[in-house]
């Protein structure tokens, strides 16, 4: 049995031979350049770009993953003929574009060489998520085509009418509501480009950049290392939208560093997982599915992306709280003075990075087109560098180097909004949507909060097994109906959507953040991920706050803004303070219940239970000051902190 779920377990990363390796890097660079350049405005009719984005993720899908886990990780040759089968399928759309143009959707029959070309391009869809991702999406497209396919023989209200092979063709692969559909596109003319970005920043030493920052502004203080990872992984995070890409970047300097100053390894690889999973909630980039959220409803990314700072920066609060509590209960020290930089040092050495950051941030606020935004910052990393590196042959491997990273980074949420795409496309065409979302409504007996908890549980369990793309294509179909229904604002209800689904990447059992921080921290990945969902236990909250409070989105006057941020702001210092169990000293029971109770006041939508809130942790402040315990505030001293091996991250700093 064990062996068994290992053959339907998503496959391990091959040890390319240098032909595979050239050709993951000529397809990636490929890919990657006309990507940008439809971003800059070169006009590439929709459809096409489409199919050769399709075709190189599944190209490189392929190449680059083996078939399960028990599979040995050199060359496959069975994996080169579904490669060219990849290959064949998206350049004969290709081909037949100009005829399939023509053709009236639904009324103009296809021919057997259409069907049967769009029915191996689905298997192929379906194999590299099972690849990629794991079977649980492939069960649901499975699932979702048989009710297609069988659910004119049900009775009742999910009966439909049924469907001809040639209907469920077209309208899975030549509608704008199936595979190539919106998820898609928003994969290959959004996402892809600030991948890119993240990557060729990466290239040129932006991660480098980013850790001294963070290691200059809270290196000193109490848990230094703890607070080191939390700000490098927000700032990376930023601009890379990807969990799992700021854990291997950032973590691979942050985790070894908490682990030499005396944090476990358990909580060192929960803590980079937690605060890189922010990394998708925090603007400018955000996240795949805050790009999928403009597509899905209409909101201009500039607004989502404003609308998402302040929750964002709430979320970094709670998670820098909780670092700080843990490191004063635990006693650890700061990092040494060798260690850590001078702010002024690192600006003065590294300024050039501001440029393309700023331009970025620039870009997506004030333009109306984010996928340009993001194709300028990508050509303002040029000059920087061949500032950084003024070899021109360096800089021309940099540059091919970074372009094939970036696509290779697009592999797991191109195959995922293709998926999503096919799923979405199986809802709309039986409307089983509205059936779903009628069923979410009643289950729940019409009751708001029981219906939004109900919405939040089905995300919750959907993440569990998916990821964030996919989590909220499909929520997006299945629950936002629902919490509309209800009367809820469309932002607040896509956003909490959004956030809900970004804690996928910390959710057990699929967790790829936590993967990502245990392979680095040497540690139990399922724990990491538990540890993690308490750390960032403020992020499962604030969405029910911010449907309630839309002030914290900037929904409604200043006044209301500021009082509602403030009470917030309060609450996830009571809250954490009570988890974590130190404020001032290490906390009993009392104490905890206290500032747990001050916190919830602090979060509920009414002025009473607000000032509640605020008397109440007032009162259990001055009263855990006053009887603080100078015996439970002593650090643990330095003999008693293990000492690991030196690592990258404690490479020189900046002087």
């Amino acid at each position: 049995m064990p062996n068994l779920l290992k053959l339907l377990a998503p496959g391990r990363s091959r040890e390319l031979a240098a032909p595979e390796q050239w050709t993951v890097h000529v397809v990636g660079f490929a890919a990657a350049v006309l990507l940008i350049a439809i971003s800059f405005g070169w006009y590439v009719k929709r459809e096409i770009a489409l199919f050769l984005f399709l075709g190189a993720v599944l190209a490189l899908a392929f190449l680059t993953t083996t078939a399960n886990p028990l599979r040995p990780t050199g060359r496959s040759w069975f994996a080169w003929a579904l490669v060219a089968l990849s290959v064949a399928c998206c350049g004969y759309f290709v081909a037949m574009q100009p005829v399939h143009e023509m053709r009236l959707p639904m009324i103009d029959e296809l021919s057997t060489a259409d069907i049967a070309a769009s029915i191996v391009l689905i298997a192929l869809v379906m194999e590299a998520t099972r690849r990629c991702i794991g079977m649980i999406l492939v069960v649901l497209v499975a699932t979702f085509l048989a009710y297609a396919i069988f659910g004119s023989r049900l009775t009742g209200s999910f009966a439909h009418r049924g469907f001809s092979t040639q209907e469920i063709v077209d309208h899975l692969v030549f509608s704008t509501n199936g595979l190539f559909g919106p998820a898609l596109e928003v994969a290959a003319f959004l996402v892809v480009v600030f991948v890119i970005f993240g990557a060729l920043l990466d290239r040129i030493g932006g991660a480098d950049f980013f850790y001294d920052v963070a290691n200059s502004l809270v290196g000193k203080q109490v848990g230094g290392a703890s607070k080191v990872a939390v700000v490098s992984s927000g700032l990376y995070g930023s601009i890379s939208g990807s969990p799992t890409a700021d854990v291997v970047t950032t973590g691979s300097f942050s985790i070894p560093l908490m682990i030499r100053t005396g944090v476990s390894r358990t909580y060192a690889g929960a803590i980079e997982s937690a605060a890189s999973t922010g990394g998708a909630l925090l603007p400018p980039v955000m996240g795949s599915a805050a790009f999928l959220m403009t597509d899905f409803t209409g909101i201009p990314y500039a607004t989502i992306a404003l609308s998402a700072l302040i929750p964002a920066l709430l979320y970094y609060e709670s998670v820098f709280l909780a670092a700080h509590f843990k490191a004063h209960r635990d006693g650890l020290r700061p990092m040494s003075e060798g260690e850590t930089p001078s702010i002024l040092a690192v600006l003065r050495r590294d300024w050039a990075y501001l440029l393309p950051i700023g331009l970025l941030v620039w870009g997506v606020l004030s333009l109306n087109r984010p996928s340009f935004a993001g194709a300028i910052a990508c050509a303002a990393l040029l000059p920087v560098a061949l500032l950084r590196h003024p070899d021109p042959v360096r800089l021309v491997k940099t540059v091919f180097f970074g372009l094939s990273d970036g696509m290779r980074g697009m592999i797991g949420v191109g195959v995922a909004c293709a998926i999503a795409g096919l799923v979405v496309g199986t809802l709309s065409m039986t409307d089983l949507t509205g059936k779903i979302s009628s069923g979410l409504f009643h289950m729940s007996g019409g009751s708001p909060i029981l219906t939004i908890l109900v919405a939040a549980f089905v995300i919750i369990v959907l993440g569990m097994g998916m990821p964030t793309p996919a989590v909220y294509a499909l929520s997006a179909v299945l629950a936002a109906p629902a919490l509309i229904a209800l009367g809820i604002a469309v932002l607040p209800a896509h956003l909490f959507i959004v956030y809900i689904a970004s804690m996928s990447a910390i959710t057990p059992p699929v967790a790829v953040a936590a993967f990502a921080a245990a392979s680095i921290a040497k540690a139990n990945p399922v724990m990491i991920a538990i540890v993690a969902c308490r750390i960032a236990m403020v992020a499962f909250i604030l969405p029910f706050v911010f449907m309630y409070q839309p002030a914290l989105l900037l929904i409604g006057p200043v006044w209301q803004t500021v009082l509602s941020v403030a009470a917030v702001a309060l609450g996830v210092f009571a809250l954490n303070a009570a988890i974590e169990g130190y404020l001032f000293s290490r906390l009993g029971l009392a104490g905890r219940l206290l500032l747990a109770a001050g916190g919830i006041g602090l979060f509920l939508p009414f002025a009473a239970t607000q000032l509640v809130g605020l008397a109440l942790l007032a009162a259990t402040t001055v009263w855990l000051w006053s009887i603080r315990s100078p015996a439970r505030m002593q650090p643990v001293p330095p003999e008693a902190v293990p000492q690991l091996p030196r690592s990258r991250a404690t490479r020189k700093p900046a002087t």
